[in-house]
């Protein structure tokens, strides 16, 4: 049976059902089915689209205050970003060899020229040389700029060559 066949079965059997009522019986089918999709365009359509509108109100005064407490802290965070903090001090040769002997590593060579150190270390804690790295960039604003690891055998052990930059107060931070 094809859809053709089926579509018009049901037409004729509808026509059927339809021309055996009677005209009262017709206006009471017609109205209820009237009813019944009206009741279905609401529940489809109407219904949530109120429900929401309804929800969006009640949450309508948070999210602006949310929004209020994010733009102030937004233009707090800027202002921090522009006044930056104190230079810190410049970066020496003797204060980064001095750091690096205070956690157990002593460099195989150290150079620094202006804001630029070069360490290379043999062999060390990698899981050390990282807590190294995070005190140099919090309290000398040390970054790496270029770090180069071999892994050795023993487990956690690294021989490791780091380019770093200090950045400078007037530097800002995005």
């Amino acid at each position: 049976m094809n859809a053709s066949s089926l579509l018009s079965s049901l037409k004729e059997s509808s026509t059927i059902f339809w021309n055996a009522r009677n005209a009262r019986e017709r206006a009471i089918l017609a109205s209820a089915g009237l009813a019944l999709a009206l009741c279905l365009i609401y529940a489809i359509f109407f219904g949530p689209a109120l429900n929401g509108r309804a929800q969006l109100s009640k949450d309508l005064p948070m999210l602006r205050q949310q929004a209020a407490e994010l733009q102030a802290l937004s233009k707090q965070a800027g202002e921090l970003n522009r006044a930056g903090g104190p230079a810190p001090a410049p970066i020496s040769q003797e204060s980064v060899a001095t750091s690096l002997v205070s956690r157990g590593m002593k460099p195989q060579s150290l150079s620094v020229t202006d804001d630029v150190v070069r360490v290379q270390l043999a062999p060390v804690s990698f899981a050390g040389l990282l807590d190294w790295l995070d005190d140099q960039q919090k309290t000398s604003r040390l970054s790496v700029v270029d770090a180069n690891f071999v892994a050795l055998p023993q487990t956690d052990m690294v021989n490791a060559t780091l380019t770093l930059r200090q950045h400078r107060s007037e530097e800002k931070f995005e």
